[in-house]
């Protein structure tokens, strides 16, 4: 979108106010835990910066983008870990209810008294989810009031709304959440935001990763200082020397979008050029990808007719996650100059597609958002 502005094609309407025109924005604090010593997964100056907001009898949010108690229970003794049966991914340990939960197929287990390889009852929690997160907050400040916010805490009817109303009247002292309580909510208490692993997105090898780390970060930090106190929004990361982090320091989407744009540019990547994703799925991953093999090889040819010779068709891979509800997954990428030579090609190649004789399920997407 900020590629269509810049070359004309979108015209950009600027939001020069807060709508709340009392609002302050948050200075920005890194921490590197690397240098800054940690106490069950907080930086001791996130430790502070709580206890400071307390304090002063000021409500704090902290951001971690990841639900559940733990992404995966092991066994420390043969090194089990918490698979999920039908997706090629870890099921997630929710305590409060003491099951383990694929969060892509849904599939749901009471966590075993034992491990199931060696039979050591010792299994632990690795990493932490908001679950954990609240409980160690509990354990640091038993004296305050938490709250958290996520998917699990909201099921029932009303209760989002009810558990944001607590946050209003100000009997909330810490919220902890995703990314429900990063967007569009006006606290009038919210002076001090904590922001935990940001870094898993910041390491992704997705290409979209950064542009989604960096909407998470100006929404939360907006959250902050909305009534005229003095705000601040802490992140713990270990890439502080990343420009996003200057970006957000401004609080410049132009700033963040025009350098992204630069790097995509200078790499050949979208939006500099027009791809599209064929995706199959099947029982057995080869099947898939004898499929896009034979739609590979329909490409090439198709491709060698088109005026415009540059069209890439790339080799069959099996996706990333590539088992999810027992369907084992692959794709191939389409990759083009502009538009109009990728829409060229993809009118005759999908047609050429639905007659091949096949059991496998496929999907075409163009401008997949992931790759």
């Amino acid at each position: 979108s900020w590629a269509n502005v810049q070359s004309g094609a979108y015209k950009v309407l600027t939001l020069r106010e807060r709508a709340v025109k009392t609002a302050v924005m948050p200075a920005l604090e890194l921490v590197d835990p690397r240098v800054d010593k940690t106490h069950k997964g907080l930086c001791s100056r996130v430790i502070k910066a709580v206890e400071e907001a307390l304090a002063r009898q000021e409500q704090v949010i902290v951001f971690l983008n990841r639900r559940g108690y733990a992404p995966v229970l092991t066994c420390p003794s043969c090194g089990w870990l918490s698979t999920c049966p039908h997706c090629s991914t870890y099921s997630v340990y929710h305590k409060s209810n003491g099951r383990l939960i694929c969060h892509h197929c849904g599939w749901s287990s009471p966590v075993m008294p034992h491990c199931p390889d060696c039979g050591n009852a010792d299994l632990a929690p690795v990493g932490a989810g908001t679950q954990r997160l609240e409980e160690t907050l509990s354990q640091l400040w038993p004296q305050a009031r938490i709250l958290r916010i996520d998917r699990d805490t909201t099921q029932r009817k009303d209760s989002a709304q009810k558990a944001f109303d607590a946050v209003h009247a100000g009997e909330v002292d810490i919220l902890v959440g995703t990314q429900m309580v990063a967007k569009g909510h006006d606290f009038q208490r919210v002076s001090t935001v904590i922001v935990l692993n940001v870094d898993s997105q910041l390491a992704s090898a997705n290409p979209r990763s950064q542009e989604r780390a960096f909407a998470n970060l100006m929404q939360v930090a907006g959250r902050a200082g909305r009534a005229g106190l003095s705000a601040k929004i802490l992140v713990q990361t270990r890439f502080g020397d990343r420009p996003i982090f200057e970006a957000l320091a401004r609080q410049s989407y132009e700033m963040f979008a025009n350098g992204l744009l630069k790097e995509r540019r200078s790499e050949g990547a979208v939006p500099f050029v027009s791809q599209a994703l064929l995706m199959a799925d099947a029982s057995h991953v080869n099947l898939a990808l004898e499929f896009l093999r034979q739609a590979a090889d329909l490409g090439e040819r198709i491709a060698e007719t088109m005026p415009e010779r540059d069209i890439m068709v790339f080799d069959p891979i099996p996706m990333a996650l590539m088992r999810v509800a027992d369907k084992e997954r692959a794709q191939l990428l389409i990759e083009a100059p502009n538009k109009a030579a990728l829409n060229g090609f993809l009118r005759q190649w999908y047609r050429a597609l639905l007659e091949v004789k096949t059991n496998v399920h496929w999907v075409m997407e163009v401008d997949p958002m992931d790759v």
